[in-house]
Parts: structure tokens; C-alpha cells; sequence
């Protein structure tokens, strides 16, 4: 089975982190289009949440 379309991986091609892992170096866009880089968060506790935006094909 090949990634999607405007993917790199299958979900399954991925390493599953569990309770206590750290987690990797990443980059998110946020709603407003800033990048948001977890590295700028090292030593605080950060909490991550991802919400659908209804109706806007995103």
C-alpha cells in the first residue's frame, strides 16, 4: 500500500509513542498560519489539541 496523496507515510510506517515517551522534534501550523516549533517550548509543559474546522475544507 502506497501513502496518500500529499503524504509521506502510511499511519502504520509511524512509531507509536506511549505515556512518558518524548516527543519529537516537530513544526505545527497554527489557526492563524504562524509555525509553532516544540523545541521553542523545551522545559515548560505543553499541551496539543487538533480541531476540524467545520465547513471549511481544511
Amino acid at each position: 500500500m502506497t501513502a496518500p496523496v500529499g503524504r509521506t507515510k502510511l499511519a502504520s510506517d509511524t512509531a507509536t509513542l506511549r505515556v512518558g515517551d518524548a516527543a519529537p522534534a516537530f513544526t505545527l501550523r497554527s489557526h492563524d498560519g504562524r509555525e509553532i516549533v516544540l523545541g521553542a517550548f523545551l522545559g515548560k509543559k505543553v499541551v496539543v489539541a487538533f480541531f476540524a474546522f467545520a465547513f471549511t475544507n481544511t
